[in-house]
């Protein structure tokens, strides 16, 4: 193609120069980052000791009650009843947490299909009330106990009501690939990152770096012992080894949020 004779040579100079100080001028604007996650969901802890937690109306904050204990045996189970009293904010949800414990010489392996069956519907029956909207178990079963362990929480799955969260806590080293986990249906797993003796740093130091499968989502820490919440952490429970109160709350909103 030919210029047009008729029209002058447009100087190029001016423009050109226009163009690259806008150039340049977009690759000094700095750029937006990327949204922060937001802030994991709170549950705190409620053991069997007095608590008032009136002071977190209005909060996004859930509660994760004890319950009852259960100690095992190989013959009998023994309930001991949460006892102490808790007061709560109006509209607060509440999870139970039932605790299982095996009494010394006792085998959760040795349970027969009919005694976790049986346990299965004494479970089920402590959370039919309409407070409750989830519930948690906490059981530091041993690794000869997974299978039965499993059985339970499939019985357990079946005979809650229609919807309802079934939560386990669990130990760090549960969170590791292949971990037999994997076969539990529950909505949601809780390592607990408290009170893990000399492997600590280790297991810290893992988790430092996300969350593991199948433990994703949701961690417990204690207040006594914080450190950093990883990343990917969705839901936060927290363990307070002494009564709450609004400033040790407080404390523990500021460290989630630094």
């Amino acid at each position: 193609m030919t210029s047009n004779p008729s029209l002058p040579p447009e100087p190029a100079g001016p423009r050109r120069g226009l163009l690259a100080a806008a150039f340049l001028a977009l690759l000094c604007v700095p750029l937006s980052p990327p949204d922060a996650a937001p802030p994991p969901r709170l549950v705190l802890w409620a053991w069997e000791r007095p608590e008032d937690l009136r002071f977190l109306a209005g909060r996004p904050v859930d509660v994760a009650f004890l319950l009852t204990t259960l100690n095992l045996t190989d013959r009998d189970v023994h309930a001991h009843p949460r006892r102490q009293p808790l007061r709560l904010p109006p509209g607060i949800t509440l999870k139970a947490t039932v605790r299982l414990q095996m009494l010394p010489g006792a085998s959760f392996a040795r349970f027969s299909p009919e005694r976790l069956r049986a346990l299965s519907e004494r479970l089920a029956a402590l959370v039919r009330r309409p407070d409750v909207t989830a519930l948690q178990l906490d059981f530091d079963v041993r690794e000869s106990e997974h299978d039965a362990y499993v059985s339970l929480l499939q019985d357990l799955r079946e005979r809650l009501p229609p919807g309802m969260p079934l939560s386990i806590t669990g130990l760090a080293s549960w969170c590791a690939p292949g971990s037999w986990l994997t076969r539990a249906p529950v909505d949601e797993v809780v390592p607990q990152l408290f009170r893990m003796g000399a492997e600590a740093p280790v297991w810290r130091a893992r988790f430092a770096r996300g969350l593991p499968r199948p433990c994703a989502g949701s961690m417990g820490l204690a207040v006594d012992e914080w450190q950093a919440v990883p990343p990917g952490v969705s839901t936060l429970y927290l363990f307070n080894p002494h009564p709450w109160t609004q400033s040790a709350f407080a404390r523990a909103v500021a460290e989630t949020q630094s």
